[in-house]
């Protein structure tokens, strides 16, 4: 039998690396789409992949959260760093699932209008940002470390995200929904 500490860390690694693939594969495809680097070829590539890893990761990520939640202390939410990892997880959960449906609904040709393509690579850069984020809250919950600690994030404070970073994920997530919906 595998314990929850040791399902945690695979379920997270898997979740960690599947949106870090997808935030790059979004980052290459939107540059694809405007043919920066003469990547245009490979834009249909890339899309696949983005979307792929960004579905995969969002099925992974289930996985990682209720095995995080088993493996604490206390087998429940009651710190602010593990509130701040649930915030910040469901966010990026949000703006994935709009990125996915929205690719759903257009297919290939969100990649063809200037307002579209920017909402998609920004959409998944930025769900993939959000879960890269959650993971260096995870070091340091864990290790008492992050990569991240060079920018002196206030961890400890719910939530972590400032009125500026939530209106701009609340105006991109729109977009993205009006991008679905004015397709469909």
């Amino acid at each position: 039998m595998v314990s929850s500490n040791t399902f945690h860390v695979v379920t997270t690694e898997l979740t960690v690396g599947a949106f870090a693939m997808a935030g790059l594969s979004f980052m290459l495809a939107g540059l694809a789409s405007r043919d920066v680097f003469g990547l245009k070829s490979k834009l249909s590539s890339l899309d696949t992949v983005a979307h792929a890893v960004l579905l995969f990761g969002l099925i992974a990520m289930p996985f990682a959260i209720f095995s995080g939640i088993q493996s604490g202390p206390q087998g429940d939410i009651d710190h602010p760093l593990l509130v701040n990892k649930m915030l910040l997880s469901t966010t990026s959960l949000g703006l994935a699932l709009g990125v996915l449906v929205t690719r759903r609904r257009i297919g290939m040709g969100v990649w063809e209008q200037a307002y579209t393509r920017d909402m998609q690579a920004l959409g998944g850069m930025a769900s993939s940002g959000l879960i890269l984020l959650t993971a260096s809250i995870g070091g340091t919950y864990s290790r008492g470390e992050s990569l991240l600690d060079i920018f002196h994030l206030p961890y400890d404070t719910v939530p972590l995200m400032p009125l500026w970073m939530s209106g701009m994920v609340l105006v991109i997530a729109l977009a993205n929904l009006r991008t679905a919906l004015q397709k469909a």
